[in-house]
């Protein structure tokens, strides 16, 4: 199955068929000498589209190496004509040939007598070229002699033809043997046996690009490049024989990448969960240096209350009441004062916050 879809490849890579004849695709390469001087270099393409329009026109298809339709014009005479504005008239022959390039013989070979008129001599000469009818009858029997000797050609020759395919993809010039097999008749009796060699080069052809882009893939990976790899396995013809290389690499990169994407994920949840105890380990700290701080302040609260009290004044000459250090618990009926000896917390502060009230206390007595 795989051969017979490379074989269908292989056509498409190296001809075009005719849709009018396929069953008779005969390559033939039109061709003009643009440097002839008996017409202007405008003249001469248009001729050269002509070729091409009576090639296929006539059940040619592809190009050949061997087989050349090319023509050659001349210019008999040109008038002026007597109508105004006046015009160039030009009498003109085009001889058309059928060549075998390689062994410099004329397959066939015709004339065609033209007339053509134009605002410039130019003009006039494409004019006439436009003449020559592709379709005729004389260009059909001329275009049909000339494909029977391109067939009885090939059927003489087919060993020579395949011969020269092989040397060339020997030497890996594998677009260069196509071609030569390309240009073979598909009607003549051995043409399957040409088909098969084609399938054979198209796969080497295949094949060495596959070798390239995978050594290039390669190459890629070596730089952990995995995007540039898949972009050169990609191309890798999946009709070629390293198709199950490329996707044995491809398979390594989705294995190195999943693993890759799990390492990520395992190294993410490991952070996540380090910053997490971190976070709660500080958290930790500043509790407990909170409760260090608080308690340290309480000590010194502790500190300054336990100060031992004295009597806070004994009026002089002014016979003021001493105030003594026993505890009132007449209005402490919560026994919010309990165990607490008001007199010791007065005494520790009669010098410094209580200090301006006593002195205005005793000033209104």
């Amino acid at each position: 199955m795989k051969k017979t879809l490379i074989a269908a490849a292989v056509m498409g890579f190296s001809l075009a068929v005719s849709a009018q004849e396929p069953a008779s695709r005969i390559a033939l390469t039109p061709y003009v000498f643009h440097d002839i001087e008996s017409i202007p270099h405008a003249a001469s393409s248009a001729l050269e589209r002509k070729l091409v329009s009576m090639a296929t026109a006539n059940g040619f298809a592809g190009t050949s190496d061997v087989f050349v339709i090319t023509a050659v014009p001349e210019v008999m005479d040109v008038q002026m004509t007597p109508t105004a504005p006046a015009q160039f008239a030009v009498d003109m022959e085009v001889e058309v040939y059928v060549l075998n390039n390689p062994e410099e013989v004329i397959v066939g070979q015709t004339v065609y007598s033209l007339k053509g008129v134009g605002a410039s001599e130019q003009k006039a000469v494409i004019n006439a070229i436009s003449q020559i009818n592709v379709r005729s009858t004389d260009t059909r029997r001329f275009m049909e002699n000339a494909k029977e000797k391109i067939i009885g050609y090939y059927s003489s020759k087919l060993p020579a033809v395949v011969a020269k395919a092989q040397f060339l993809a020997s030497m890996t010039r594998y677009d260069e043997a196509l071609a030569v097999l390309s240009a073979v008749p598909d009607c003549i009796d051995e043409y399957i046996s040409v088909t098969e060699l084609m399938t054979d080069i198209y796969t080497m052809r295949i094949d060495r690009d596959a070798d390239i882009l995978l050594r290039k893939a390669e190459a890629s990976l070596a730089e952990e490049d995995t995007t540039a790899a898949l972009a050169f396995l990609v191309k890798i013809d999946p009709y070629s024989t390293r198709a199950e290389d490329a996707d044995a690499v491809v398979a390594r990169i989705k294995a190195d990448t999943e693993a890759l994407r799990a390492r990520d994920l395992q190294r993410e949840i490991e952070e996540y969960e380090l910053n997490r105890k971190m976070a709660m380990l500080e958290y930790e700290n500043s509790v407990e240096l909170s409760k260090i701080r608080l308690e340290a302040a309480r000590e010194i609260g502790a500190e300054a209350f336990a100060t031992p009290a004295a009597a806070l004044v004994t009026p002089s000459a002014a016979g003021a009441p001493e105030v003594s250090g026993t505890r009132d618990t007449s209005e402490d009926r919560n026994g919010i004062f309990d165990n607490v000896d008001v007199g010791e917390i007065i005494g520790g502060l009669a010098g410094e916050a209580l200090g301006w009230f006593m002195k205005k206390a005793f000033k209104m007595k």
